[in-house]
């Protein structure tokens, strides 16, 4: 196997950049959406059950990358995860693998919490709209989690096919069989 290219986006841009952007998605996001959502239920909006707004905020990031470990359940015995706090109280939990994982596969899983946590919380908005406001920034904060997945995804899509991805501490290398 031969490097075919290698990338880390927190290096290449750095951590606060990649803050300042998924946080411009997340805001994009929530004002696209509860401009749309609020013109189809045009439902008064409760301020009650904060606390389950929070511990929603509490938990998407942890499921989040619970989710991003369903699509690659079978490489667990070769998973690790790392946890650490970046600037006292930003959380972030690192899952490395160390085999490559072939891309297609790797390419599900950096999807698959989109895929799966989007829908449930614009259903969510949907079936109680007078709290349409929390379902919705639940979901602008994910997106804005997810907008790093995004950026992985787009190097990967332009990948031979059959190449492997492989983590190591300067982030991911794509493989390609010589």
């Amino acid at each position: 196997m031969k490097c075919w290219r290698s990338f880390d986006f927190e290096k290449r841009y750095g951590f606060n950049k990649i803050i300042i952007f998924s946080l411009l998605i997340a805001m994009m996001t929530f004002s696209f959406t509860f401009a749309l959502m609020q013109s189809v239920y045009s439902e008064a909006l409760y301020a009650q059950h904060f606390s389950w707004f929070l511990i929603g905020m509490i938990l998407i990031y942890p499921l989040h990358k619970f989710l991003h470990t369903l699509p690659i359940l079978k490489y667990i015995p070769k998973m690790s995860c790392k946890y650490q706090m970046k600037y006292f109280c930003l959380p972030v939990i690192s899952i490395n693998i160390k085999d490559p994982l072939p891309k297609k596969r790797f390419m599900i899983s950096l999807v698959f919490p989109f895929v799966v946590l989007t829908p449930l919380l614009f259903m969510g908005a949907s079936l109680n709209p007078h709290y349409l406001h929390y379902f919705l920034m639940l979901t602008a904060y994910h997106t804005g989690i997810c907008a790093i997945d995004f950026l992985y995804l787009k190097a990967l899509t332009a990948s031979p096919k059959y190449a492997v991805i492989e983590e190591n501490d300067e982030g991911y290398e794509i493989l390609v069989p010589q």
